[in-house]
């Protein structure tokens, strides 16, 4: 039984580990409202547009408090220009520390300022008692504004924890504070504070003592030189109280405090990328950058990195059309973040970046609508409190020349609606060769998996890999090099196969498209989900490739969108196939915003309200970056594997191959750039039943011989 258990918890473990990765993605880009022609209309107002914690939620803004006060200003001159001479400077930034309470508010509050869209520290406060004057009174140097530099915030928190003599307490940036030893009586604990296993500090706090303070409560390490400040206090944790046990110590804890002990400098003149420090006044605490000698031209198609974090991306569009933004990469959980209200709001594109855009067509037209009763109550009943309505558009495939199709953001996801019939037979292919043009007759949406004209080479060995387990694969070209026998699998089973004739004299652009028909995709029959564009192919001596520079792919596991059909708090009031329009409610689902509240309204959107009596809350978009999940447990000891249960799957016929003759000639390749884009399938839950199986097996093998 012994095995039986250590295989069912690893597997379990196994469980978790995969589930936490569904749905996460490689990066997120957390856009700024867009400025320039929206809807045909400018919205640059004497040619300057700004950004603040309201229209960029890459800024640092904390809700509980309101604070945040990052702005960054463009002045474009007519030739689209961000000019880098002074006066008029084409970007300027400004950004203020300002008071913030910490977690454990009896600790007081320290100085906190958004920089470079990032949270950072700039100095302790004096507080006005003993518990809330430690760090300050025990930092030499407590103003790291008057040093030039800032540090980031690592751990603020007051959530109660234990730690116990053999489980040190995991700091940032390689620290660990471990318990060494407690007296007798369980007063007194000898504290080590350690970094990459090198001990730094160490001392006795006395949490249980009858009387102790918050001081006695308190360890705090004064780190001796943090960049130009000495005796800063760096770490601090507040032990609630301790216990000595036969075979263990420990203590709980309900308070970390952690910054940075690598600052980050501010100092005039300092340059970062394209932004130049231009002054830094510690005692107002602020801090303003420009672009001097960094003129930027806002030409099309343009991506440009501002200063650290932030970025100004430009519409592929001879009309300018533009938006800053920050690019996320750390592995870990994440909000995309709407703007914030305080009551009746109206959130869309502009004011959610959450919700699906196409800065190229100026594409996306989402729109999430609150209104409040006097009670800060979203009624579910008539007129509704909550109000959902989107709209498809038409947009061009990113290989144009195959034409248009129906986009639709829903539920702050990119969906595909349907095929647009084209003007001639090239881009007129996949309209004509689905049965079910129109998902939103079907009452359903597909999402998007890959619609792309990167130029990739693909090899008899190397299939194209594309989204939910599908590959297509070169099997065989003729020796002209001008007919290509592919096939198409899902999961390692053939689902389909065809003859494209890419590089035959005045091949046509359906001779050189290969397309899948899905014979039943929910309710909609042979709809196309796959496309792939062939700009020519040839057969080697070795291995035969061909170039690809188009891939279109959508799902086969389409989302309802019937009438009635309920997502968390809204349900789908109508679909107007013809209009093209689905509008929700929140019909008898009544919410009412109180105070630290965090409701999912559906299934990518939820609600989040302030820790505060003012109300003000946000809608937000939760995404994970990839590498968040915990790793794996260590496996089990290995078992004896149970007997293979007979193949009897039977593979779905296919078309006949192609009859071609042995290669006998080689030539020279035909060039095409390196493929860049593989896409993997996007994670699901077949890891998740493949080992709930593999337990289930296990089980029934390890219970027997027991």
């Amino acid at each position: 039984m012994k095995k039986l258990a250590a295989i069912t918890l690893t597997s379990m473990m196994l469980l978790l580990a995969t589930a936490m990765v569904v749905g996460a993605v490689p990066s997120v880009e957390v856009r700024g409202a867009v400025a320039g022609t929206i809807n045909g209309q400018s919205n640059l107002a004497d040619n300057t547009f700004t950004w603040n914690p309201q229209n960029f939620a890459g800024f640092y803004y904390d809700i509980k408090k309101d604070i945040g006060t990052e702005e960054l200003k463009f002045l474009i001159t007519g030739d689209n220009k961000l000019s880098g001479d002074s006066p008029d400077y084409g970007i300027t930034y400004t950004t203020t520390a300002q008071n913030k309470d910490y977690e454990r508010e009896l600790w007081g509050s320290y100085k906190v300022i958004g920089f470079q869209a990032d949270k950072y520290f700039a100095g302790y406060n004096e507080g006005a008692d003993v518990a809330s004057n430690i760090f300050y009174s025990e930092s030499t140097d407590k103003n790291s504004l008057s040093s030039e530099q800032l540090e980031k915030i690592l751990k603020d928190d007051d959530t109660e924890m234990t730690v116990t003599s053999g489980t040190p307490l995991k700091l940032e940036e390689g620290y660990e504070l471990a318990i060494k030893s407690i007296d007798i009586d369980g007063n007194k604990v000898y504290l080590e504070l350690s970094k990459d296993g090198s001990v730094v500090d160490s001392k006795v706090v006395s949490p249980s003592k009858d009387g102790a303070t918050d001081a006695d409560k308190t360890y705090y390490y004064k780190n001796p030189v943090v960049g130009e400040q000495k005796k800063l206090v760096t770490i601090a944790a507040h032990f609630k109280n301790a216990f000595r046990g036969a075979d263990t110590n420990l203590a709980t804890i309900d308070g970390v405090w952690q910054i940075s002990d690598a600052p980050t400098e501010v100092k005039a003149d300092t340059q970062y990328d394209k932004m130049t420090i231009r002054a830094v006044d510690a005692n107002a605490g602020t801090i303003t950058m420009d672009n001097k000698d960094n003129a930027i031209t806002l030409s099309k198609n343009k991506d440009t990195t501002l200063s650290g974090g932030i970025k100004v991306k430009t519409a592929d569009n001879d009309t300018l059309r533009f938006y800053i933004y920050k690019l996320i990469t750390e592995p870990g959980d994440y909000q995309i973040r709407g703007a914030v209200a305080t009551g009746s709001f109206t959130w869309d594109p502009q004011t959610f970046a959450g919700f699906f855009y196409d800065i190229k067509k100026d594409l996306g037209n989402e729109n999430l609508k609150f209104e409040l009763t006097g009670d800060n109550k979203l009624s579910g009943d008539a007129p509704y409190g909550v109000t959902y309505t989107t709209t498809v558009q038409n947009k061009a495939f990113e290989r144009a020349l195959l034409g248009s199709y129906k986009v639709i953001g829903f539920q702050a996801e990119k969906y595909f609606a349907g095929y647009n019939e084209g003007a001639d037979a090239g881009s007129n292919l996949l309209y004509s060769e689905s049965t079910d043009k129109n998902s939103l007759s079907s009452e359903q949406v597909e999402k998007i998996l890959m619609d792309n004209k990167d130029e990739m080479t693909v090899t008899s060995g190397t299939p194209l890999k594309l989204g939910e387990g599908y590959e297509l694969a070169i099997k065989s070209i003729d020796i002209d090099g001008n007919k290509v026998y592919l096939e198409l699998s899902k999961d390692g089973s053939v689902v389909d196969s065809k003859v494209i004739s890419p590089s035959k004299t005045d091949a046509t652009d359906i001779d050189k498209t290969y397309y899948y028909k899905n014979p039943q995709v929910g309710e909609q029959k042979k709809l196309v989900t796959v496309a792939v564009h062939f700009k020519n192919a040839f057969r080697g001596a070795d291995q035969n490739l061909a170039s690809i520079d188009g891939v279109w792919q959508i799902s086969d596991a389409p989302t309802e969108v019937k009438a009635d059909t309920q997502y968390g708090k809204m349900t789908i009031r109508a679909v107007d196939a013809n209009a093209g329009t689905i509008t929700m409610d929140n019909k008898d689902n009544a919410i009412t915003l109180s105070k630290n509240k965090d409701v999912e309204l559906m299934p990518d959107v939820s609600i989040k309200t302030a820790d505060n009596d003012t109300l003000r809350f946000y809608i937000y978009k939760a995404v994970t970056i990839e590498g968040a999940a915990a790793p794996a447990a260590e496996a089990a000891p290995a078992v004896e594997a149970a007997p293979a249960v007979e193949n009897k799957t039977v593979e779905q016929p296919v078309a006949e191959p192609v009859k071609v003759e042995e290669n006998k000639t080689a030539a020279e390749p035909v060039k095409a750039a390196e493929n860049k884009t593989k896409t993997e399938p996007a994670p699901g839950f077949e890891g998740i039943f493949a080992i709930s199986g593999l337990l289930a097996v296990a089980y029934l093998v390890l219970g027997r011989r027991e």
